[in-house]
């Protein structure tokens, strides 16, 4: 074997932050994206409860509206 050879698996020690630093990036994007999808999760359900909540309470759009109105008018500014 050549003396500049080298195996494909071994890192030379001034590339493993670089490469720490990748797979870092790729483990943050991934769990990033998992949230993501709990999010989405979690913003589908509680949706689906407002839904069947207004529907057992008799509340209308309007009446949602006229409270978000009024939400939206006693916050502080």
């Amino acid at each position: 074997m050549p003396a500049n050879a080298r195996p494909a698996l071994l890192i030379d020690d001034h590339e493993a932050p670089v490469v720490r630093a990748i797979h870092a990036t790729e483990r943050q994007a991934q769990r990033a994206r998992r949230a993501e999808t709990a999010r989405q999760r979690q913003r589908a359900a509680l949706l689906d409860l407002l839904a069947q909540t207004m529907a057992e309470l008799h509340i209308s759009m309007s009446e949602l509206n006229a409270a978000r109105r009024a939400r939206e008018g006693s916050k502080p500014k």
